[in-house]
């Protein structure tokens, strides 16, 4: 134990101010009266305002001047023969003392400081902290030792302790590393490709396929089985999926790249799964991943670990599928499930569109023909869909045909059927509250999946190829057939809705749009009163031109813009000006911002060369490759364009 020298500072300091009062009251009476009162003040005072100022643990820094080297050389006995270092600091991380084992590690005691100072900040009491120095790893703690003297505690120091842990760290590397990865591959279009080949070289096509799979299998050290024509399961190490991450994902352009004559590319998606606490839970990864990679339109792999999904790929469009048989599945499923159910509530995305309206009034549709009770929910009418609703308002159609979150709650029970539209993710919908409600929900949507979705519905249509949610419920019209009688309104509601969606037919547009379009009309629909929804006003379309006037070129190819937001309907005359700015040459993609109260709204486009939707991922939104947009709340549009520059620069960084 340190011993000071108090007790004789104590008799010196007494004697002192004896001597002083002797001589001030020589001199002078009262000033020697003064002096004593003045000596004893100072004398039992000063432990007192010590106590008062202490700046860290009981220690200041008057104290702090014999905590010097020789002192503690003196007093303190450093365990030199420790066989780890050790050293002894003052409470400002200066170090007084140290043994061998400490120089050995720190040749130069200055490099020492940064260490110590990292333990200054995270570690306290004995905790330690994994601190790597050179090429060692080491675990560090700092840990406080009072100096006593015999009457009291009058001052600490600090001791740090450093552990060798390297072998340790090495060892669970290397056990990390080892972890078995479970993988599926899908290839995404095969009946496609096939469909489009002569039958005489499928063999062909497969053993290429096959060959370059396992030819990725023997470079990686890893197990690969086919299970069906399209299907694969694979095993590896997780080292070596680290360096599939590093090329991110070669394969990818491996497998398009296979010609065997005039064909579609082949595409392949893979899902792999890490980290779980077994194989079987590393596999319900790997399934949760595939479905995911599907859901995004295919080319792509996604790597779930835990909670988080991480993307490679998904740089080509999404693959046109040929659905009829599973449509018709999925249409008599609907409407086995609405038979059943007590009451149907149907509601889109926050901020409604003519897609979610369209698909919404859809449903209903169909609810009518079965006689059943079908409600929309929605809080409030949004820009993006007033022309519509002030049309059927004036109709004198659909009266009393919405609910608000706190009615719909009321006329839920465990038999209501809970139907979402035009969105897969839990945070867009109209209403969280209803959604966290429903004991039976059915889910249709056509946007790429996002890690966020939906994962409890009964039923799911979810085609990332079809071109809006008001295809795929007029796919579901066709399939039940005579039996739903659409009325003007509602036909031209999802004719709006695809229009809107494909741009005019010009994007995402298939066959299958064109057959969903002619029914409508058959059944209807006007494409001239559709575009009477899509009229804007002078000030609108003044507003559009401006907002393409003033974009500016992002590292050159890329435009962004603001829409003003003092015109009516400034979200679709955002969106319309991103459109057209496509048509600007040279620019490969388009952003658009408009603020509608604390929302900034950003309408992204691209022609593929850019996918928007993984850049608008970023920012909380999503869509699909060329088409896509997020929200942000309480930021100003120069904050939104920043989070769209970084968020673009970061997209570039992982694709180059």
């Amino acid at each position: 134990m340190f011993k000071s020298k108090k007790r004789d500072n104590v008799i010196l300091a007494i004697i002192l101010i004896v001597v002083v009062v002797f001589v001030c009251t020589l001199v002078d009476i009262y000033l020697g009266i003064g002096t004593l009162i003045g000596g004893g003040a100072v004398f039992f005072g000063w432990p007192l305002l010590k106590e008062l100022y202490v700046p860290f643990e009981g220690v200041n820094e008057e104290t702090l001047s014999f905590l010097d080297t020789a002192v503690l050389q003196e007093n303190f006995q450093i365990p030199h023969n420790l066989p780890i270092p050790y050293a002894v600091l003052d409470i400002r991380g200066h170090i007084l003392m140290y043994n061998e084992k400490f120089a050995e590690v720190f040749t130069d005691i200055e490099d020492a400081t940064p260490v110590i100072e990292k333990l200054l900040k995270n570690s306290g009491g004995g905790k330690s902290i994994l601190i790597p120095f050179g090429d060692k790893s080491f675990e560090a703690a700092l840990d406080h030792c009072d100096i006593i003297e015999e009457n009291g505690a009058i001052g600490t120091v600090l001791t740090m302790t450093m552990v060798d842990v390297t072998e340790r760290q090495q060892l669970a590397v290397s056990l990390s590393e080892q972890e078995t990865v479970v993988g599926m591959i899908f290839l995404d279009n095969y009946e496609e490709v096939v469909d489009n080949l002569d039958e005489s070289r499928w063999p062909i096509l497969s053993a290429l396929i096959d060959r370059k799979l396992n030819q990725l299998a023997q470079d990686v050290d890893g197990v690969i089985r086919k299970l069906e024509k399209d299907r694969y399961f694979f095993l590896m190490k997780k080292g070596m999926l680290l360096q599939l991450k590093e090329k991110k994902f070669e394969i990818l352009n491996d497998i398009r790249e296979i010609s065997v004559g005039d064909h579609i590319p082949v595409t392949v998606s893979m899902g792999i799964g890490i980290g779980g606490n077994s194989l079987d839970e590393s596999m319900q990864y790997a399934k949760a991943s595939i479905d995911l990679a599907l859901g995004r339109g295919g080319d792509q792999v996604v790597v779930k670990e835990g909670e988080s999904f991480v993307f490679y790929g998904g740089k080509t469009g999404e693959m046109g599928r040929n659905a009829r048989i599973r449509a018709r599945v999925k249409a008599d499923a609907l409407w086995e499930l609405m038979g059943e159910s007590s009451g149907i509530l149907v509601m889109g995305h926050k901020n409604g569109d003519l897609d979610s309206m369209g698909a919404c009034l859809g449903i209903c549709a169909i609810a009518r023909a079965m006689d059943k009770r079908c409600n929309i929910v929605m809080d409030e009418v949004g820009v993006g869909i007033r022309r519509l609703w002030d049309k059927m308002m004036a109709n004198g159609s659909h009266m009393n045909l919405t609910l608000k979150t706190g009615e719909a709650l009321k006329t839920m029970d465990a038999k209501t059927l809970v139907i979402i539209v035009d969105t897969h993710r839990k945070t867009m919908v109209e209403s969280p509250q209803v959604l966290e409600a429903a004991k039976r929900i059915v889910l249709f949507d056509h946007h790429r999946k996002s890690a966020d979705a939906i994962d409890q519905a009964v039923l799911v249509y979810h085609e990332a190829y079809a071109s809006s949610t008001a295809e795929l419920i007029t796919e579901m019209i066709q399939h039940i057939g005579k039996r739903v009688k659409l009325t003007s309104d509602e036909a031209d509601a999802l004719l709006a809705g695809i229009t809107v969606d494909t741009k005019n037919f010009c994007v995402k547009t298939g066959a299958i749009t064109f057959e969903a379009a002619g029914f409508l009309r058959r059944n209807g629909a006007d494409s001239i009163r559709v575009r009477l929804l899509f009229q804007n006003d002078m000030d609108a379309y003044k507003a559009k031109a401006s907002t393409v006037k003033d974009a500016e070129l992002f590292m050159g190819n890329i435009a962004i813009s603001v829409c003003p937001a003092n015109v009516e309907n400034s979200t679709l005359t955002a969106a319309q000006a991103a459109d057209e700015l496509m048509n600007v040459t040279g620019v490969k993609a388009s952003f658009v911002c408009c603020k509608v109260g604390d929302t900034v709204y950003i309408s992204a486009r691209s022609f593929g060369d850019i996918n928007v939707q993984r850049i608008m991922e970023r920012l909380g939104g999503g869509g699909h490759l060329t088409v896509s947009g997020a929200q942000l709340q309480n930021v100003t549009t120069e904050e939104a364009k920043d989070a769209i520059r970084h968020a673009i620069e970061e997209y570039l960084k992982e694709e180059a």
